[in-house]
Formats: structure tokens, C-alpha cells, sequence
């Protein structure tokens, strides 16, 4: 005999958020199961929703429930057998055990008992709301371990693309005639990058391993031409990530000339003050 399922699809998928979280009972797990192994129509929710579900739960901490809990949980429960809403118990008057009412079906003749009759549609409806209960759970949760997470790749991302960037800008303008480039690099080989100064002054310079800046330090790049004073091209910070991309103007565009990174207390300087944290010496300029 070929079995059939015991669910129809709707109800199937009303159950699956609860299956793949193991709160179903045993029957209703079995025809969840059932109606899987037997229904001819596909149900990627069932994979869907159980990828979200391990997510969950690798991704959140457990955490214990508060004290009270259990009191109010107990409080509210008393209430509502109080209130009549399960007349098939009635808690005691301190709300510590359960007992049976005075009067129960079960004291009645057998003949006097009419058998149970089993609403599904109102057993559908009752469902319902637990299965959007569960949803919205599952989506606050999943808003609050996962949120702060996906923001931050967020932001690495951005910041990584944003220098991926810098670094095609100043490659773009090392080709162009008449612009000179220079490697930096620290003496502690920490940090690293390129500066480019192009024929008409535009310099573009990225690079990475800096230490980031904080309150009002910034980082000041100079041009020096042999015996000349530094010159200041422009100032950046640097966030966590250690990336820098900067765009400024050079007054020299001629090789043999030192571009160097300083580490200054504040912007506008006119003259080094902070340690040189990256310098390079631009080569021969670009055919």
C-alpha cells in the first residue's frame, strides 16, 4: 500500500520553522516527516530555513534567563487557568502545584462522555501564531548577533575596496608622461605603498600598515628637493584598518626627489615635527 502524507503543503510549511528548531512534538514531527518523504512538491524552505537555523545557533551565545523568570512564567500561568482559558487544571493558591477541579469530565458516566471533536482548521489557526512568534524571534535574533558582524565585514570591505582603488588611481597616473613614483616603506617594514606625483603636481599616494591616527593626529606627507625645506603636501587619518588613500598636490615633479609620511599632532603643519613613519625617492619619470 503506497502512503500518503497526513498534511497538506500549506501546513507542511507552516510547521517546517518549528521542525528544523525541534519544537514540534513527536506526532507532529513524524507528519512533517511524512509529508517530506511522500509529497511530490519540492520544499526549499526546509533547507532554507534550517541553513538559518544552524546560523542562529552557532552564532548567538546562550544566555541563562534571569531569576525572576520563572516567577512571572509561573504568575502568568496561574492567571490564565485561573481566568479559565485551560478548565482541564487549576493551580494551587501559592501557584506551587497543579491539581485537577473538583468536577472533571472524567467523573461523568461513559455514556454521558461525547467523543473529542478534532477542528483542523482551528488547529491550523492555532499554529499560526506560534509559527510567526518563532519567525519574529528568529529575526530579531538573528538582527542582533549577525547585525553587528555583517556591519563590520561591511565596513572591511569598503575600506579594503576603497584602497584597492587608491592603489588603481596612483597605478593609472605612474603611466601617464612626466609622472615620477616612489616606493615607501617604514624602517620597521611595517608600512608600505606608493606615492605618484604626476607632471602637473597631482600626487596620489596609498598606503598600508600605518598605525591609526587618533583625537587630532594626522598624517602629513612632504616633498623634498635636495637641500630644500620640506614641503607639506597635505594631511589624512587613518581608521583601525591601517589603510590610507590620499589625494594632494606636489610642487616637484622631478626624480631624485623624497616623499615622506610623518606622524603629526595636528593638521596644517608647516615643518616636520613627528617621527617619519614611511619615505621613499621618486625614480625617472614616465615616457
Amino acid at each position: 500500500m503506497t502512503a500518503h502524507p497526513t498534511l497538506l503543503c500549506d501546513e507542511a510549511r507552516d510547521l517546517v520553522p518549528l521542525y528544523v528548531t525541534g519544537a514540534l512534538d513527536d506526532d507532529e514531527a513524524a507528519a512533517v516527516r511524512e509529508h517530506l518523504a511522500h509529497c511530490p512538491q519540492p520544499h526549499p524552505e526546509l533547507l532554507d530555513l534550517g541553513e538559518t537555523a544552524t546560523a542562529l545557533l552557532e552564532a548567538v551565545e546562550p544566555v541563562a534567563p534571569p531569576p525572576a523568570l520563572k516567577g512571572r512564567l509561573l504568575a502568568a500561568a496561574a492567571a490564565d487557568l485561573a481566568s479559565g482559558a485551560h478548565p482541564g487544571a487549576q493551580w494551587s493558591a501559592d501557584g506551587s502545584s497543579m491539581r485537577a477541579p473538583e468536577s472533571s469530565a472524567r467523573d461523568a458516566p461513559i455514556s454521558a462522555v461525547s467523543p473529542p471533536v478534532i477542528d483542523l482548521a482551528s488547529e491550523r489557526a492555532a499554529r499560526r501564531p506560534r509559527v510567526a512568534w518563532l519567525v519574529a524571534v528568529a529575526a530579531v535574533i538573528g538582527v542582533i548577533a549577525l547585525g553587528a558582524a555583517n556591519l563590520g565585514l561591511r565596513r572591511d570591505l569598503d575600506q579594503a575596496q576603497a584602497y584597492r582603488q587608491g592603489v588603481d588611481q596612483a597605478l593609472t597616473l605612474a603611466g601617464q608622461p612626466g609622472s615620477v613614483t616612489a616606493l615607501l616603506a617604514g624602517d620597521d617594514g611595517a608600512a608600505s605603498g606608493l606615492a605618484v606625483i604626476g607632471a602637473d603636481g597631482t600626487t596620489r599616494i596609498a598606503v598600508r600598515g600605518l598605525a591609526p591616527t587618533s583625537g587630532s593626529q594626522v598624517y602629513t606627507a612632504w616633498a623634498i628637493e635636495g637641500d630644500a625645506a620640506p614641503v607639506a603636501l597635505g594631511d589624512f587619518t587613518v581608521t583601525s584598518d591601517g589603510l590610507a588613500t590620499a589625494t594632494v598636490t606636489s610642487p616637484t615633479a622631478t626624480p631624485g626627489a623624497v616623499v615622506a609620511l610623518t606622524l603629526e599632532p595636528v593638521a596644517g603643519a608647516t615643518a616636520p615635527a613627528g617621527p617619519v613613519v614611511a619615505a621613499g625617492t621618486t625614480g625617472e619619470p614616465a615616457g
